[in-house]
């Protein structure tokens, strides 16, 4: 990849004149650009432009399948550039020529002044072309007569200059470089300059709670708090899950031995001495016995769940004969950006539509939503038609509040649109996201890119997962297109669900299935599926990364909540829903 860095600088650079081996150029543009990647691999291999230890067919699908979106090139002309993997495909003849070039030390021209060194043009980048050793591209110093030299980096045992790379020394080494023998009989595979995020990935799958939940709807793992919220929509209930670490005692092996085995040497001791122990005093013995079974038992549970309910008693306090049951469709942690109130352990929860302010009583396993908190806390209500329930609620980058809606009647063809509402870190709902809302009917899962300017999203009825540009200012998305339809990619019954965004950009998605269920990871330059991690479990709802590390996920189903481990990426973070409320406190 690094490598095509390079040629794709050498292509950009308006100041840089390549000299041009004239029977490597006739033969390619005779051949005309490759317009495949079949044609690229040939082309490659059949100028032995792939560098040693590296297969034309890994080599060549880089170049190709490179989006090289939005690529900042520097000092190129004082001034930054970004191009796009058109551009960069579009001279492909050229970038080849120079590589070409480049390997047989031939001399280009310049008009340019100074020394120009790949990190300058591409920060941090470590280029190879046909050897080992970095690439570095000297300048002429103002004459067009003066020519600038393609040279190899100085290593510790060689440095090569201009000069040198005509020496038949360095022939040698080039003939041996590309010789046919070295560039095809590579039987076993060899390490490559593949993005290590590429590889297929597996991991270690633990059922942590069986049944924890009814129905589960939706999981927000809180970084600064530590905890997983879940949501049981049909079980009306929501939950804080936290993982106890492990304790550790100081007492050492010879300790913990002594106590058991000096009473079972004393019972034995009793056994054999008190031959004249009367009836009483062997049922004694045997109770002494008893006492210890007792100390195997109980272990503590490595975990800890709270609960949290809204009584329909308490919701319709004032209208009672409107009275009815209540969805529990999301549950996000808050953060209190100007600490307004005086409470913590603060969340945003939903009843039905109507959202509002509670915390939890870290005091109690169980608690309720008492009916002074209902009515003197925060809230607001979700934009919604009848036969609607909210679906899970996502927080973007900027800790803003994104729900949508979805039709729970079992029609054969779903017609009904979803709406989506915003809260801007306030409890001011907004519309937004009427792009998404034309092609979603049942939103299941959304995720953000790394650099936030993409929106990632999943919809239960389409199966598809699409991508949009995602305008952070405005909270709206644009130009959405389908990366893949998940009925085609993975199975014909499968569904995705919730989903999660990984330190490499890769998104992972929850995908329920008839038999069997599965996460899988898709990179979103190729829309490919790079793992697929099989679950037993074929209900399953959502994904987070979680843990301080964020290097391991949980995974809730409809019934039961995993987790899986050894993944070696980290997630994205993923902030609690940031309240900034005006300063004048509102009369109630």
């Amino acid at each position: 990849m690094r490598f095509f860095h390079f040629l794709f600088c050498l292509c950009l650079c308006q100041s840089l004149e390549i000299k041009q081996n004239e029977a490597f150029n006739a033969d390619v543009f005779a051949k005309g650009v490759p317009d495949s990647l079949e044609d690229l691999i040939a082309l490659i291999e059949r100028e032995n432009l792939t560098p040693t230890g590296q297969k034309p067919v890994e080599y060549a699908s880089y170049i190709w399948s490179g989006d090289w979106s939005n690529a900042d090139v520097r000092n190129v002309d004082g001034e930054n550039r970004q191009l796009t993997g058109d551009q960069v495909r579009k001279n492909l003849a050229k970038i080849i020529l120079a590589a070409k070039n480049k390997k047989e030390n031939i001399d280009t021209k310049t008009t340019n002044t100074g020394e120009l060194t790949l990190a300058d043009i591409f920060p941090d980048a470590n280029i190879r072309i046909g050897g080992d050793r970095p690439l570095v591209i000297k300048q002429a110093s103002g004459t067009e007569d003066e020519d600038t030299t393609i040279e190899q980096a100085t290593t510790t045992e060689q440095a090569t200059t201009s000069e040198q790379a005509t020496t038949t020394e360095q022939a040698t080494t080039i003939e041996q470089a590309t010789t046919t023998e070295q560039a095809t009989t590579t039987p076993e595979p060899t390490t490559t300059t593949e993005n290590p995020a590429n590889f297929p990935k597996t991991g270690d799958l633990e059922l942590m709670v069986e049944d924890i939940v009814y129905s589960g709807h939706m999981l927000h793992w809180s970084v600064e708090q530590a905890y997983l919220a879940i949501s049981d929509i049909w079980g009306q209930k929501y939950l804080r899950f936290a993982e106890i670490p492990p304790t550790t005692t100081t007492v050492g092996p010879a300790s913990t031995e002594q106590p058991t085995t000096v009473s079972l040497r004393q019972a034995d001791t009793a056994s054999e001495e008190a031959t004249t122990l009367t009836t009483e005093a062997t049922t004694l013995t045997t109770e002494a016995t008893t006492t210890e079974v007792p100390t195997t038992t109980a272990e503590p549970l490595p975990y800890e769940i709270k609960t949290l309910r809204v009584p329909t008693d308490t919701v319709f306090l004032i209208q009672p004969r409107g009275r009815t049951e209540g969805t529990y469709p999301l549950l996000v942690p808050v953060h209190d950006f100007y600490n307004y109130t005086d409470n913590t352990d603060e969340v945003i929860l939903a009843f039905n539509q109507r959202l509002h302010l509670a915390h939890w009583d870290m005091e109690a396993q169980e608690m309720n939503v008492s009916v002074a908190e209902w009515f003197n806390s925060r809230d607001a209500t979700i934009e919604i038609t009848e036969f609607m329930v909210p679906s899970a609620a996502w927080v973007d980058p900027l800790g803003r509040l994104l729900i949508g809606t979805h039709d729970i009647r079992p029609f054969e063809k779903i017609v009904t649109q979803s709406i989506f509402t915003v809260f801007p870190n306030s409890f001011d709902p907004e519309s937004t996201f009427y792009e998404l809302t034309k092609i979603s009917c049942d939103p299941t899962g959304m995720a953000w890119s790394t650099d936030n300017s993409t929106l990632f999203f999943a919809d239960g009825h389409t199966k598809n997962i699409t991508k949009c540009e995602y305008d952070s200012w405005k909270v709206d998305v644009s130009n959405c297109e389908t990366m893949l339809n998940v009925a085609d990619e993975v199975s014909a019954t499968a569904t995705p669900g919730g989903m999660a965004t990984d330190e490499n950009g890769h998104v992972w998605v929850a995908i329920a299935d008839k038999d069997k269920g599965a996460v899988i990871e898709i990179d979103p330059e190729t829309n490919t599926v790079i793992s697929t991690i099989d679950v037993e479990d074929g209900e399953l709802v959502d994904i987070v990364f979680a843990g301080d590390d964020l290097d391991f996920a949980y995974i809730l189903s409809k019934k039961s909540l995993y987790k899986l481990t050894g993944l070696g990426v980290r997630g994205m973070h993923v902030p609690d829903f940031i309240w900034k409320p005006e300063l004048k406190r509102r009369s109630l």
